[in-house]
């Protein structure tokens, strides 16, 4: 997990260093490009528009208690967790870390992988955005698997 967060921590301070704002950079012809932007809200800039008085307390407050509980929950219960569910909580924690690591510190999360198909843009986000994402699948997979949503097996 402190490889992870070290990536994604290291990631937004090269950018913030090298690449000017809204700069835009072509990685992968019609579908990524490099391009830093400051999301001051989540997911797809909701919230952005509050006062950061307003705004940033509220999003470090939520983040810390989210943070908080998943290092509980995985600290109390890691012996009994499955595969997928430690896989999940090995990404998604340093993922959020991270994001709550910048909205503290800046008042804002560094991004800076756009997604697009062409002319259509679908996001911008960051590694820790990519960790997150990946986790919530790790977590969704055993449910896709399981027969009638429970992973005990038949008691009838």
């Amino acid at each position: 997990m402190i490889i992870f967060l070290g990536l994604d921590l290291s990631s937004k301070i090269w950018i913030r260093l090298n690449v000017p704002l809204y700069e835009t950079t072509e990685l992968l012809a019609n579908i990524l490009d490099l391009t830093h932007v400051q999301n001051r809200g989540v997911s797809f800039s909701f919230l952005a528009d509050f006062s950061d008085s307003f705004r940033v307390p509220l999003l470090v407050g939520v983040s810390l208690l989210a943070v908080a509980a998943m290092l509980y929950y995985q600290t109390r219960y890691w012996s009994e967790l499955d595969f997928f569910t430690r896989s999940g909580l090995v990404l998604v924690l340093p993922g959020a870390t991270g994001n709550l690591i910048d909205r503290a510190v800046y008042g804002y999360v560094t991004d800076f992988l756009h997604f697009h198909w062409y002319e259509t843009s679908f996001f911008v986000n960051n590694l820790a955005d990519c960790f997150i994402s990946l986790g919530v699948i790790f977590f969704i997979v055993p449910l896709l698997f399981s027969k009638n949503g429970s992973t005990s097996s038949n008691s009838a």
